[in-house]
């Protein structure tokens, strides 16, 4: 403490003799300053002034941080907000997800649903041919034509050996027939039938040579145990078939009832 004092003194000293005196009074003082002590004055004086400086840059650097501190929390504010849309867009997406999966759930049960109907339900379905190469008829009375040549018989409801359809489950069934004759001046007359009772029919009387077939279905409810088939008419009415199958009898359960 005391050398910098000194140091001041001798430096207002040297400005008020420097005005007053003059420079050959300066000079005076200075000389009478030994070696050792002025370089003491001068070491304390760079020591001053780096104190100086030192002080000055932390100031500067204090004063330099306010903008950024501002700017650091402006940003942290900015990124707070988008957090915030983020977990609000993640929320969103998670709804839509169990909503989804909700939809999945249901559908799988439906699907489920369904496989256990068709596990369950009866398979049911037939289709056969006359299974011959000529004419049968004319017959005198009705008769029940048995299609011999069967090209699948699912559940077994159909008799090859009788013609007869018989229903394994109570349900709504899909029948079709053909007939086909060829000849000259011929009839062919011929009904599906449901216990005995004409449920639709074919009919065709030509002239000449043709020949002509004709088909006809129906859809109704069977009982278990009822009983189908195809009546050929009496009266002179014919029915043909070859290796080309024109004549048929085909049926299938619908669904249970």
């Amino acid at each position: 403490m005391g050398g910098l004092t000194l140091t001041l003194v001798l430096l207002c000293l040297s400005g008020t003799l420097s005005e007053d005196a003059g420079e050959d009074n300066l000079n005076d003082i200075m000389v009478q300053i030994q070696p050792e002590q002025g370089r003491n004055i001068e070491n304390e004086y760079k020591t001053h002034n780096q104190q100086v400086k030192t002080a000055s840059t932390t100031t500067t650097t204090q004063s330099g941080c306010e903008p950024t501190i501002h700017t650091v929390m402006r940003e942290l504010g900015a990124m707070e907000e988008r957090l915030g849309a983020t977990v609000r867009s993640l929320e969103g997406m998670r709804n839509r997800l169990e909503a989804s999966e909700s939809q999945v759930r249901s559908l799988n049960a439906t699907v489920n649903e369904l496989k256990r109907f068709n596990e369950d339900r009866p398979q049911v379905a037939f289709s056969a041919t006359l299974g011959i190469s000529g004419t049968i008829g004319p017959v005198s009375n009705e008769i029940t034509l048995v299609f011999r040549r069967v090209l699948s018989n699912i559940g077994n409801a159909y008799n090859p050996t009788t013609g007869i359809f018989t229903a394994p489950v109570r349900g709504l069934y899909h029948f079709t027939f053909t007939a086909f004759d060829w000849g000259r001046s011929t009839m062919t007359g011929a009904s599906l039938c449901h216990n005995g009772q004409r449920m639709v029919s074919v009919y065709d009387e030509k002239e000449g040579g043709s020949s002509e077939s004709s088909s006809n279905s129906a859809t109704f409810l069977l009982q278990v145990g009822e009983q189908v088939y195809v009546a050929l008419w009496k009266d002179g009415r014919r029915i043909s078939d070859n290796a080309n199958h024109y004549s048929s009898f085909n049926g299938f359960l619908l669904f249970p009832m």
